[in-house]
């Protein structure tokens, strides 16, 4: 069953859950809103379809993405939700833990990836940072991507490391486990004002225009 609110403007931030299971989209809904009331669910579907439909004329401020759909995936669907609507932040939500669907997600624009498992005030947490612009990943997610890295046997792309000073390396590599600025200002005993100088010179460097932009350039071409 499909449920959608009216898309009169709003004060808060305006959440669409895409899940095909009725009951798990329900209880997301009822979890979030507790944990959080300035999360207005906008909106629940079950396919592509609807989605895609709805969210061209309601424009959502964040989208909760499952991979798994009746009618297609979650990731073609999060490409074209991130190629139309640039201020949609999409967080995919899923059984999936496997590293390839992990990296296809965030090639294909997706600003998080926590799996069904995540806590209430987790994702609360995390909606909030992928709607400021922050790339957000769930602490098992984030543990498959540093393996991912840290077995890596590929060598870095030496054009580009060149480029980014050893300070920039090491926030770029906290970055991309999910670190927020005040996490990374903490663990490099910086600033947050220097920390964001440095994000401001990565994102330069690498020709990104943002974090998720910046991760998904560090995991393809060797970075970190």
């Amino acid at each position: 069953m499909t449920t959608e609110a009216g898309v009169e403007a709003s004060t808060g931030i305006r959440v669409l859950l895409v899940d095909d299971h009725p009951l798990f989209r329900a209880g997301v809904a009822q979890r979030l809103v507790e944990v959080d009331p300035d999360l207005e669910i906008v909106a629940e579907f079950g396919s592509v379809r609807e989605v895609l439909e709805y969210s061209s004329r309601a424009r959502p401020d964040v989208v909760l993405m499952d991979i798994a759909m009746p009618d297609g995936n979650g990731i073609d669907a999060t490409r074209q939700l991130t190629q139309n609507m640039p201020g949609t932040a999409v967080i995919i939500l899923s059984i999936y833990d496997d590293i390839q669907y992990i990296e296809a997600a965030l090639e294909a624009g997706a600003a998080g990836y926590f799996l069904k498992t995540v806590q209430g005030h987790e994702l609360a947490a995390a909606i909030r940072r992928a709607h400021e612009g922050d790339a957000v990943l769930s602490p098992e997610v984030a543990a498959a991507v540093f393996r991912r890295i840290s077995h890596r046997t590929t060598p870095p792309t030496p054009a580009r490391v060149q480029e980014l000073s050893s300070r920039e390396l090491d926030v770029l590599r906290l970055l991309t486990v999910g670190r927020a600025n005040k996490e990374i200002a903490r663990e490099l005993e910086l600033s947050v004002r220097t920390v964001e100088a440095h994000l401001r010179s990565i994102y330069a460097k690498l020709q990104v225009g943002s974090r998720t932009e910046a991760v998904i350039a560090a995991i393809k071409e060797g970075l970190v």
